[in-house]
């Protein structure tokens, strides 16, 4: 049996080099033609959400949670 991931994956804009960064993520394993396990999150990303984005994929700037800093604390 194989299994395929289908993967979507939104962004503030159309490339990072322009300043794009990501708000959500979305996976879909399927199996002989079936949903086996599906994965969603949204994420903040740290820049406001242009209007035209928020029209396009329905994410707006109060729907992603509040942003999170990771800070990684050398060995």
């Amino acid at each position: 049996m194989s299994i395929h991931a289908v993967i979507d994956f939104e962004t503030t804009g159309l490339s990072p080099a322009f300043g794009a960064r990501p708000t959500e993520i979305a996976i879909v394993l399927i199996a002989e033609g079936k949903i086996i396990d599906r994965f969603q999150s949204l994420m903040n990303p740290g820049v406001s959400i242009p209007n035209d984005i928020q029209v396009l994929t329905g994410i707006t700037n109060e729907m992603v949670p509040p942003r999170v800093r990771i800070v990684v604390a050398p060995i």
